[in-house]
């Protein structure tokens, strides 16, 4: 694919199992990939976890029936380049809104995240209140000012090994992801495959990004609609985050999954898309 028109918008033949369309966008500097999948009504923005590329996603967007869907590789990740910056959750979150306009999605749109994504879409939502119509926060907290996980769990994410080695992602992701992955390494491995290292600058940029996080002095002032979801065996964000999201959340709902982990987003994806779809449409 030639990269020469570094201001146009580029596509790649979409994935036909989900129906997206896989591109490369130029924002500040940096080619961007991102999928979008047409559809009706306000797109809905999915922020990924650390390091996460966005193949990790698809079993989730492809639950999700008939609503636009828009994810974003953030630089260093999957398929987008990595660049020198300041990384802060504010710029990440102007580089999504950036992606968005150029797509020509400038209205109202659904802004969900998981894990680190969450604290993304919280910024999003605080930064862009005119645009962000509802917010899914997924396995995510209030930031550095969190009720930590497991010390088993965090001593494994200190490092992007799990996404450079199939055989200690297989030994250690009932450990860092509870719930789905115990007793199931195939799943495990099923994750792996599908999984992208990102670079070793673009995993540090977005840890100290979260280091400089914390929603808890303005969630109150977040007045769109907000479902929190977690899993009450997620050894990485305990389930008390959860709890402590939506009560500060002024308009918020709150939804228990009964024996999910870190992963329930992708390894429950029906059940997870069902609770999202019908809360944006209620």
């Amino acid at each position: 694919m030639s990269m020469t028109n570094a201001g146009a918008v580029q596509h790649t033949p979409p994935p036909l199992e989900v129906g997206l369309h896989i591109g490369r966008i130029t924002i500040d500097g940096r080619v961007l990939r991102y999928a979008h999948r047409a559809g009706r009504g306000e797109p809905l923005l999915l922020c990924n976890g650390i390091g996460a590329n966005l193949e990790l996603a698809l079993p989730f967007i492809r639950e999700i029936q008939g609503r636009p869907v828009i994810i974003v590789d953030l630089p260093g990740t999957g398929g987008s380049q990595s660049g020198w910056f300041w990384p802060q959750l504010p710029r990440y979150a102007g580089m999504l809104m950036k992606v968005m306009t150029r797509l020509g999605m400038q209205g109202r749109f659904a802004v969900a995240g998981v894990s680190w994504g969450g604290a993304l879409a919280q910024q999003i939502a605080r930064d862009y209140p005119a645009r962000v119509s509802h917010l899914v926060l997924m396995a995510t907290s209030p930031g550095i000012f969190m009720v930590p996980g497991k010390p088993s769990a965090l001593l494994r994410m200190l490092t992007p090994q799990r996404y450079l080695s199939r055989d200690y992602m297989a030994r250690n992701a009932a450990t860092l992801y509870g719930g789905e992955m115990r007793n199931h390494p195939e799943r495990a491995l099923w994750h792996a495959e599908r999984t992208r290292a990102p670079s070793t600058r673009a995993y540090l940029q977005q840890v100290l990004a979260m280091y400089q996080f914390t929603s808890l002095p303005w969630l109150h002032r977040i007045d769109s609609p907000a479902l929190v979801i977690s899993g009450d065996d997620d050894p990485l964000v305990r389930p008390i985050n959860a709890r402590i999201l939506a009560a500060l959340l002024p308009n918020a709902r709150l939804e228990i999954i009964a024996g999910g982990g870190h992963l329930f987003m992708t390894l429950r994806a029906a059940e997870t898309a069902a609770l999202i779809d019908g809360f944006l449409t209620d």
